[in-house]
Parts: C-alpha cells; structure tokens; sequence
C-alpha cells in the first residue's frame, strides 16, 4: 500500500495545471494510485474500453513466454525435403502462428486504442482531476509492452518461423487447419520481424495522439517522474508495484524520446533521466532490462550528453 504523504493531497489537482507546470519546469510529479484507483463516472467509458485489452495480458504473455515454434520439423523439412516431411513441418508451424496471430491482433488493438487512453489522461479524463485509474491503466500497459519485448528476443526463432510458413503456404494451401491466408501472413512479416513489437506499436499508438493533442509527451513525462519519486520515497512497500513503476517510468522514458523533438537526454527535456537511470541501477540492479531498454530501445541514446552515456558503464 502507499504510504502517507503530502503528495497524494496534489492528486486532485487540475490535470491542465499539472501539464501546464511540467511544461515550464524541469520534473514536477504527482502522486499516483497504482493500487486501489478506481475510475469517476466520467472516466468510465475510455477506462472500460482500454481494460477489455488489459484483460487479455496474462494470456497474451503466457503465449509469448511459452512460444517454441518448431525448429527441429523445420531443419528436418529443408535438409532432407520431400512433401512428407513439409508437411509435417507445416502442420508444426500452423500452432506457432496460431500464437503470432494473437500477438498481432492485439498489438493492432492496442495501436488503437493506446491513443485514446493517452488523449482522454491529458485531457484529465474529461473532469477537472488528475485520472488516476487511467494513469494506472497506462503505467499496466507499458509495463506489460517492456516485458512482452524482453521474451520476445528471446525467440528470435519466431521470425524465421513464420518466414518458412510463409513459404510453405502456397503448398499447402488446401490444408484444413489453416486460420492465416497469404493476405493476412503479408500484413503480419513486418510484425514478425521486429524486435520491440509492442513498444513500436506504442510508438505508432503515440504519434497519432500528439497530432491531436501536443500535451502527451507531457503525460508520458509526469508518469515517468511521478514513478521515480515514488519508488524514491519508498511510497509503496510492495516490491510488485515498486517494479511496476520502475518498468513504467523506464517506458515514458523510451517513448518520449522516440516522439518528442526535445528528446529523453537534453537538458531541455521535462524528464528526470540522470536520476531515473541512477534509480534502475540502485534500486533495481537485477533487472538488467530496464537500463538495457533505454540505451538500446531509445531512439537518440547515441546523442545523449556524455555524462549521461557514462551513466550506463
């Protein structure tokens, strides 16, 4: 649970004012509910709509995380190839991309309605407060995107799975079994080939909210801030929420300086990045990831000041 502070007083603050006094100083942060917010009546339309996706997380990552494809009927198929030994390996594959397909139907999901979450936080959840259970939906969300991605390179045989599917398709394409046509597979190699999925379908999910309203890079950084502050003070003694928020700071961090000009590493930016990289490394010195996460998922690490970059050996 939080514990008592005298920033969780600033919770029912204008959520204009908030974004307005983060605009014109370096780090502002509020308290945020990450355990027992619920949404106003308000809130309820946008909150409902984005949770139907939160709901589908455990099963999306345990099918991620216990992805194996079929590497052996592959290698076995284009060794020694003969129509029975396609076959089975096609058989094979068609369970594996029965797994892709749901990791991409809900990264275009997700896309979609990751905008609408951030547009209806910026706007204060169409009332006059902080949104604390759409914040706590969005800190979820990038949680759940940071670990997502990690398991996801560790399946690097995922891509090379559904190249060969895509190959044996036309084969095969009589099969009973088959749920993935060549239309749909040619919309998927793209997904299929990246490393960071989620994390660029936020980014995409991103650029189409800023083009509506320029106050979201400012939500991702007040999210971000409050996280370190909270995790700082020790606000929560649970070390699940503790972790939740470090993977959600470390998300805001990444997705402000792929779709903010200003960058995660100026000096200019609203993000408190020298303490925030200073926080994962005390605080967090087994979830290599996170740091990881910045300097190589980030979009402009290599031109961050160098004692920012020496922050990182």
């Amino acid at each position: 649970r939080a514990q008592g502070s005298p920033l969780a007083k600033k919770g029912s603050r204008n959520m204009g004012a908030v974004l307005q006094k983060l605009q014109k100083t370096n780090g502002p942060d509020v308290f945020i509910d990450l355990e027992t917010s619920e949404p106003t009546e308000s809130e309820s339309k946008v909150y409902n709509d984005f949770q139907v996706l939160l709901d589908q997380l455990p099963d999306v990552f345990q099918a991620i995380e216990s992805y194996e494809g079929c590497q052996e009927l592959a290698r076995m198929a284009m060794s020694e190839p003969s129509h029975e030994n396609e076959q089975k390996a096609f058989e094979g594959l068609l369970g594996a991309v029965s797994s892709i397909s749901v990791f991409f139907k809900f990264s275009k999901d997700l896309e979609h309605k990751f905008p609408v979450l951030l547009q209806a936080i910026a706007k204060g959840g169409h009332g006059d407060e902080v949104p604390f259970a759409l914040c706590n939906q969005l800190a979820r969300i990038l949680d759940f995107s940071l670990r997502f991605d990690q398991v996801r390179m560790l399946r690097p045989n995922l891509s090379n799975d559904f190249s060969y599917y895509r190959r044996l398709l036309p084969k095969f394409n009589k099969h009973p079994d088959i749920k993935i046509k060549d239309e749909e597979a040619s919309g998927m190699a793209m997904f299929t080939a990246q490393h960071i999925p989620m994390l660029n379908c936020m980014v995409k999910g991103t650029e189409s909210a800023v083009l509506q309203d320029r106050n979201i890079t400012t939500v991702l950084a007040l999210l971000g801030n409050s996280c370190m502050k909270m995790v700082k003070t020790k606000k929560y003694t649970n070390a699940d929420t503790n972790l939740l928020c470090a993977r959600a700071m470390t998300a805001c961090i990444v997705l402000f300086d792929h779709v903010d000009p200003v960058t995660s590493f100026s000096k200019k930016a609203p993000i408190s990045i020298k303490q925030s990289i200073q926080l994962l490394k005390k605080d967090f010195p087994n979830e290599v990831s996170l740091v990881n996460a910045i300097r190589f998922s980030s979009q402009n690490f290599n031109n961050a000041p160098q004692s920012i970059q020496d922050l990182f050996d």
